[in-house]
């Protein structure tokens, strides 16, 4: 009875741990501020769009200099290629288009407004 219950928890486990992943969205990345300001606004926004969208860190959010965020979309959210914009305290923005957030993990932006993209 104690080895069928093990297995039952383990084959729990098991789902559920792959319903997470089903409900994780393959463009998932961390953004990194390696500049010397905080971020105060992330929109993403596929290319198709035509708009920003709304801004990913809602109105208490903010990246301080020399933190990060880890950046989820849900399975809805579909395609491959997504247009990417900073707002910073200074009112300084920056943004991307065009990117493959299907072959990266982590963007790291710098104080130049250069990003590293791995």
């Amino acid at each position: 009875m104690v080895k069928y219950l093990r297995v039952m928890v383990l084959a729990a486990a098991v789902m559920l741990i792959a319903q997470s992943q089903a409900f994780a969205g393959a463009q998932n990345f961390v953004l990194v501020n390696n500049t010397g300001s905080t971020i105060y606004n992330l929109y993403c926004s596929s290319v198709n769009s035509g708009n920003w969208e709304e801004d990913i860190l809602g109105d208490t959010g903010t990246v301080a200099p020399g933190e990060s965020v880890t950046v989820n979309f849900n399975a809805s959210q579909r395609g491959r290629y997504w247009d990417l914009r900073l707002v910073f305290d200074n009112g300084v923005d920056i943004y991307w288009e065009n990117i493959d957030l299907y072959s990266i993990g982590t963007i790291t932006v710098n104080s130049d407004g250069t990003a590293n993209f791995e």
